[in-house]
């Protein structure tokens, strides 16, 4: 019996020390380490299972940061033992470049490598991630973190705070400059691939249709050129515009770091960016060929009915710049309030009588005053001259024009031409002195000026660039199914406890 007892205790040992042996003896070839991006897509190949789970999820948690705030892929690959063929660093230097770690445009990945039973560690880096995590550093933070931890058998500990180490690193904002340098998104090259057509196919629709616009506009007189009209104002304002949103747009970017706006940015946005732009240029020439329009007719009537022509043959614009549908609508509205102004008006025959065309008699004689000439031109009022066909009667018929309400009743003369509260420049302030101007009211028609105050205008100060700079962050993304197709020249470091 006691016999018996002693076989089965000896078998039982034999079986163990087996067992034990064999484990010890499982070396992986490259090729038959476990991709974590196949296998749930984490960043920790632990086919040992020498990492607990919620070592694991720690890890790969902290790495998905990474990837997320610098687009940076780091592996950790952890096995009991590996090819016994291989040193350490051509083991790791092949896996780096088999799995493909990091952007492919970019190399920014990294590899921890760990061998359990050799006692080995092994970092590798990408051409992206040397300049931030130069050899000399990464020896430090393993000896700082991984080796006290492994020689306490404490794996996980050692790696999380060895990948915490490289995140402080990582995630500064005095590196990200550096990143930025390197980083870019993982299908950049693929969507210029896809991009190209349309860019080009939207370039080249409008070059086609600023020509087309440029030719209709060649077709305009511009007889009163001097004059500015309210489509000229909205051109100006509408470029003070689009310039103070480029210039708070590159202050954000620049001392802000653009609020995160424009992190979701990508090159596949290129088409719709273009878009817009030329779309808000057409929407500009459209103003200024209206404005051109405006100067060519001084009779309201043709004005509208050359606005009304060329927005009938050319209203399909709006596909390309939907800004002037806003223009569209407003000109229907304006062009609606006049239809009433227009219909012939009757004689004492009770017969229609006839609109003096203003293009052909600018002046309005002789049927004008010297003020109401004075009104039209300060843009008070508008002055429509009805005749009679047999030529012996003709009616003055008064309308608001644009700057009605910028002029008040002259006291002297009575029309309308009374600016009130204009500053005169008298001299001209300087960077070495201030300048001084006059506020009057002046009438246009008879000249009467009132004098109301003397003004002071400040100093110029120079402007002093403010030299501050402030990294961008990188372009953010989600965890990615895969490996990047990165590369490594070797870069790394490694060692032992």
């Amino acid at each position: 019996m006691l016999k018996t007892h002693s076989i089965k205790k000896f078998t039982f040992l034999v079986f163990f020390l087996c067992s034990t042996l064999t484990f010890a003896q499982k070396a992986y070839k490259v090729n038959e380490i476990p991709d974590p991006k196949n296998n749930g897509g984490g960043w920790v190949s632990n086919p040992d299972e020498i990492l607990s789970a919620d070592d694991v999820a720690n890890i790969n948690s902290s790495i998905s940061r990474f990837e997320k705030e610098t687009n940076v892929q780091v592996a950790v690959v952890i096995v009991n033992n590996f090819d016994a063929d291989q040193e350490d660093f051509d083991f790791a230097y092949e896996l780096f470049n088999t799995w493909g770690i990091g952007q492919k445009t970019s190399n920014n990945g990294l590899l921890l490598f760990i061998a359990k039973e050799r006692r080995k560690y092994r970092f590798i880096t990408g051409t992206g991630t040397e300049g931030i995590l130069p050899d000399v550093k990464l020896k430090h933070i393993a000896e700082q973190n991984l080796i006290p931890a492994f020689k306490e058998n404490d794996f996980g500990t050692g790696i999380i705070k060895t990948i915490d180490a490289i995140g402080v690193i990582i995630l500064n904002p005095n590196n990200k400059s550096e990143l930025n340098q390197f980083f870019t998104q993982q299908n950049e090259s693929k969507d210029l691939e896809k991009i190209w057509i349309p860019v080009f196919a939207i370039i080249l629709a409008f070059f086609g249709i600023f020509k087309f616009v440029n030719k209709q506009a060649k077709k305009t007189v511009n007889l009163n050129a001097k004059i500015k009209t309210d489509y000229e104002k909205t051109i100006i304002s509408g470029c003070a515009g689009v310039f103070m949103f480029i210039f708070v747009s590159i202050f954000a970017m620049v001392f802000f770091n653009g609020f995160g706006l424009f992190d979701k940015i990508t090159l596949a946005h290129t088409p719709y960016i273009l878009y817009g732009i030329l779309g808000t240029g057409l929407f500009f020439r459209y103003l200024f060929h209206i404005s051109s329009l405006r100067k060519a007719h001084n009779d309201d009537k043709n004005f509208f009915k050359a606005v009304t022509d060329f927005n009938k043959k050319n209203f399909w614009l709006v596909i390309f710049s939907p800004l002037l549908l806003f223009t569209l609508i407003n000109y229907l509205f304006k062009r609606a309030k006049n239809i009433d102004r227009f219909k012939p008006i009757l004689d004492s025959k009770n017969q229609e009588m006839i609109r003096l065309d203003r293009d052909i008699n600018i002046e309005g004689k002789p049927f004008l005053s010297g003020g109401q000439r004075a009104e039209e031109v300060a843009k008070t009022y508008d002055y429509d001259i009805w005749e009679s066909a047999d030529h012996k009667e003709h009616i003055i018929k008064q309308w608001p024009a644009e700057e009605y309400k910028d002029y008040t009743e002259c006291p002297k003369c009575s029309f309308r031409t009374y600016k009130l509260n204009k500053r005169v420049t008298v001299k001209a302030a300087t960077y070495s002195h201030d300048g001084q101007a006059k506020l009057i009211n002046e009438c246009s028609c008879c000249k009467n000026v009132e004098f109301i105050k003397w003004i002071v205008l400040p100093m110029l100060v120079e402007s002093k660039s403010s030299s501050g700079s402030s990294s961008s962050g990188s372009s953010s993304s989600s965890s990615s199914s895969s490996w990047g197709g990165g590369r490594s020249s070797g870069g790394g470091t490694g060692g032992s406890w």
